[in-house]
């Protein structure tokens, strides 16, 4: 797996071997930044579930302010240091070694916000739900800020016909874009049960 484009476009990223991190395939990573490329210049990033660090250092390659890489397991956070030191990354870099979910309260009670939150969960019918209310009560997002998920195509999720979610589908994965405002009009509606 490579950078795609950027100051470190081209270099190549560790990754582990096996399937204990699902890597994002070539065709929908790009997609994605070529949706996300204007919202880029200056962002705070947050790469969530982080694995090998390829999606945030993408976007801290194409001229994100700052990515914070979120990764329980302790090997995977080697990986994405490593990486990082690689594409001389490192210096715009904050990585948590701890559980998303125990992460994102956290964060709220420091006051920290991004711009843009990317989320590829594990178990993900069972977590995304959690995730997006935790987003939406902690303040997590800046205004206008987005979250991006990347699901199995197979997961419904809720509510797709909201104005501000805009769901792609990419062979068997869906990206989907949630707008801050949508986040506490979900709640509002209940629609934070998937």
């Amino acid at each position: 797996m490579r950078v795609i484009a950027g100051t470190a476009g081209g270099i190549r990223l560790k990754t582990p071997r096996g399937g204990a991190v699902r890597p994002t395939a070539a065709r929908v990573k790009e997609a994605l930044f070529n949706i996300l490329g204007p919202r880029l210049p200056g962002a705070l990033f947050w790469d969530l579930f982080a694995g090998s660090g390829a999606i945030g250092i993408e976007a801290l390659s194409r001229g994100a302010a700052e990515a914070l890489f979120v990764e329980k397991e302790r090997a995977h956070l080697a990986y994405v240091e490593e990486n990082l030191s690689r594409t001389k990354l490192t210096a715009r870099a904050r990585l948590i070694r701890q559980d998303v979910m125990l992460a994102l309260p956290q964060l709220g009670r420091e006051k920290k916000q991004a711009d843009l939150i990317f989320a590829d969960p594990p178990y993900q019918e069972r977590i995304v739900p959690g995730l997006l209310e935790a987003a939406d009560r902690c303040r997590l997002l800046r205004p206008g800020g987005l979250i991006v998920l990347e699901l199995f195509a197979r997961h419904r999720f809720w509510p797709q016909d909201h104005p501000a979610i805009d769901l792609r589908r990419y062979g068997g994965t869906n990206l989907i874009f949630i707008e801050a405002s949508a986040l506490a009009a979900c709640r509002r509606d209940g629609n934070f049960d998937a």
